[in-house]
């Protein structure tokens, strides 16, 4: 059966328009995006872990890549490497076609980096232990590096006690990728920038210094041991401040004590050192771990409670029963030690068993 005009018509309009999209594909890819005036430098460029074109996209056009962020992206999302980058950093250079960088960018790292996980609630020395061995520093080298490290302009270095780790609270928990190559000063320095660019994204409570949220942040970081109640605790601890209570936060004593090991004790409470909670008014001094997002956040943005104390509720997961009044807790208490002690006797039961 013969075609219309009209048909023939509508099916040269589709293959011209199939032809004009395949022609803007490799024109995105081949030509737009690389800067018309190029040297051909080099440029060493950082995929983060987990990030895609578009969140590198900017970076690229400033480093001089690419001159178009926007063709880049278009021509990312039509290519399947853009699905495949590699972390890590990447020799690049001046002047290269959107073509050119994907395939750069979703092979391997042509400089060579480690990795390092820094969990959420380490102190400055679990994490200096954690780098030297990600990273084959020296501690010692590490330590040293610190004091050409520059603090947040909002630490007040300058007040706090002489036996203060100044740089506690301050080496953000994350997953970094750097260069196997680089200076400890370097590294720590980058650190310390993440946090302070996680701590430029909130605001602190009314009359509340930045550098004080980061300490609340840290207890918080501590205590909570389910995520959802962050803000539940932080909401205590202002509280309490606010009443004015001891904090008299078990997490203080055991950075205090210097120790993790076992259990507190009742001659653990009567450390004296301006960490303790139980024993000094007010803050610590400086933060007891490195808090991360979610601890900031909810620093910064606690709960609405009139909860002036908790206790776990749940040995298993560490959740917390809390309470307004102090009748309230006793009571709270009392069933944690109930739980506790059935706990103790399970615990004893199964180990007496025959071998």
């Amino acid at each position: 059966m013969a075609m219309s005009n009209s048909s023939k018509a509508f099916v040269v309009v589709l293959v011209l328009a199939g032809v004009v999209a395949a022609a803007g594909a490799w024109w995105l890819l081949a030509d737009v995006g690389a800067p018309e005036a190029s040297n051909g430098r080099v440029v060493e460029f950082e995929v983060p872990e987990g990030v895609g074109t578009s969140q590198i996209a900017g970076d690229l056009a400033e480093a001089g890549v690419i001159s178009s962020e926007w063709a880049f992206r278009i021509a990312a999302r039509f290519d399947e490497r853009s699905e495949r980058l590699q972390a890590g950093t990447h020799r690049l250079r001046a002047g290269m076609t959107s073509d050119e960088v994907l395939a750069a960018l979703s092979s391997e790292p042509h400089v060579e980096t480690f990795r390092l996980t820094i969990p959420e609630g380490l102190t400055v020395e679990q994490t200096l232990t954690r780098l030297a061995e990600a990273g084959d520093y020296e501690v010692q080298a590490l330590r040293a590096a610190l004091t050409e490290v520059e603090l947040p302009g909002w630490v007040p270095a300058d007040q706090l006690p002489e036996s203060a780790e100044p740089y506690e609270g301050l080496l953000f928990p994350e997953t970094y990728q750097f260069r196997t190559d680089a200076a400890p000063a370097d590294v720590l320095q980058r650190l310390v920038g993440q946090t302070e660019s996680v701590m430029q994204g909130v605001q602190p409570p009314q009359g509340v210094s930045r550098y004080e949220m980061l300490i609340v942040a840290s207890l918080v970081e501590r205590e909570a041991k389910v995520s959802e109640e962050q803000p539940t605790i932080a909401s205590v601890i202002y509280n309490r401040l606010s009443a004015p209570m001891r904090l008299q936060v078990d997490a203080t004593v055991i950075y205090a004590r210097d120790d993790n090991s076992g259990p507190l004790t009742n001659s653990d409470l009567e450390i004296d050192s301006p960490w303790n909670t139980y024993q000094r008014d007010g803050l610590p001094p400086t933060p007891i771990a490195a808090p991360g997002r979610g601890a900031i956040e909810a620093a910064a943005n606690p709960s609405d409670t009139d909860y002036r104390y908790y206790v776990v509720d749940d040995l298993e997961s560490g959740s917390h029963a809390f309470a307004e009044t102090k009748a309230q807790h006793d009571a709270n208490v009392r069933e944690y030690r109930r739980m506790r002690e059935q706990q103790q006797a399970k615990d004893q039961g199964a180990g007496g068993g025959a071998p």
